[in-house]
């Protein structure tokens, strides 16, 4: 955990922040070089990477105001939109991203399905950015585990805190307990969906736009299981289901949705051609 990378006087580099960052960057630059094999214009891609990732993380921030509004204090107002401190919550991102993608698109006469097929493939690239930053700032961390690779975070960290005030270390520890490292397993698991959803659009692409339903569908299923390994206390109002998981379920859901929409869509414009 190194949260803080550099700070001088009242200016401070935050882990959390610059990989988010970087994966922006990172992200943009795979983005921009496809729009140009694809014979669009690269710098409609920035400007839809700009917006989307001012509004999404709006959302993202909003989103974990409504889920944890005990975090948040008019007693401290600069908490409220200090993201670099952590505390967004990735889902609440899709609907104001969606919005603006859209508007975007008809203002500029852009196909959207397939710039969505530029732009989708990146999304999870540059989350796993985001969530080796989580790692660094120790916040969205694993339930206690025995396992060879578990971690534990150093004091102050928001598990040893949890862990502190639940009684199950000592005040003075240095370390919290042994827990999994669940910003890895989601970096990972973010990997793995970027390239099988490049591997797809280079190698199947049944329809344009596929790679959104996909990727919703990818991510939700994936986002599903790792709740089932995290441990810091996200919301539960449905049973034993974490409000995450019916997120999830929600986003395979409208995934498959949009997908049958599509072939429709498809099989409807080859009958009438």
């Amino acid at each position: 955990m190194l949260s803080t990378l550099i700070k001088i006087g009242p200016v401070s580099i935050h882990s959390y922040g610059l990989l988010i960052g970087i994966g922006f960057i990172v992200s943009l630059y795979f983005m921009r070089r496809d729009a140009r094999t694809r014979h669009f214009n690269p710098d409609h891609v920035t400007d839809l990477a700009f917006w989307g990732l001012l509004w999404g993380i709006i959302g993202t921030r909003v989103f974990h105001i409504l889920l944890f509004p005990s975090e948040y204090s008019w007693s401290d107002p600069i908490g409220w939109i200090a993201v670099w401190r952590g505390g967004l919550v990735f889902q609440g991102a899709f609907p104001p991203v969606i919005l603006v993608f859209i508007i975007y698109c008809k203002k500029h006469h852009l196909p959207i399905w397939k710039m969505a097929d530029i732009v989708c493939p990146y999304i999870p690239l540059g989350h796993a950015f985001g969530r080796l930053g989580c790692f660094m700032h120790g916040c969205c961390f694993g339930k206690t585990c025995q396992l060879p690779w578990a971690v534990s975070f150093p004091a102050g960290s928001p598990a040893w805190d949890l862990h502190q005030r639940m009684g199950l270390i000592p005040p003075d520890a240095k370390w919290s307990l042994a827990i999994h490292p669940t910003q890895l397993y989601s970096a990972g698991g973010l990997l793995i969906i970027f390239l099988i959803l490049r591997y797809l659009r280079e190698r199947w692409h049944p329809v344009d736009g596929f790679t959104f339903p996909a990727y919703l569908v990818l991510y939700s299923i994936f986002r599903f299981v790792v709740e089932f390994y995290r441990g810091d206390h996200n919301p539960t109002h449905f049973g034993n289901l974490s409000d995450q998981q019916v997120f999830c379920l929600v986003g395979v859901g409208v995934g498959v949705l949009i997908y049958a929409m599509l072939i429709r869509r498809k099989k409807t414009s080859s009958q009438h051609s």
